[in-house]
């Protein structure tokens, strides 16, 4: 699994560190950044799809390997 976050679609929500702290952070340019893309602890592999499912610009992106 491969986590990435496309920049054209994110909107500065939030909802992705908020609610997920350990896959993400704000930057400073106030995107989102992600933390660890390749998450290999299965809790963190279903925060990663929980919080594409809560980002509301669908921003957050998931390729399973």
């Amino acid at each position: 699994m491969r986590v990435t976050i496309d920049l054209n679609r994110c909107i500065k929500s939030g909802e992705c560190y908020y609610n997920h702290p350990a896959l993400f952070r704000v930057g400073k340019d106030g995107f989102s950044t992600v933390l660890l893309q390749e998450p290999a602890d299965p809790e963190l592999r279903d925060e990663a799809l929980a919080a594409r499912e809560v980002c509301p610009a669908q921003a957050i992106l998931i390729q399973q390997a």
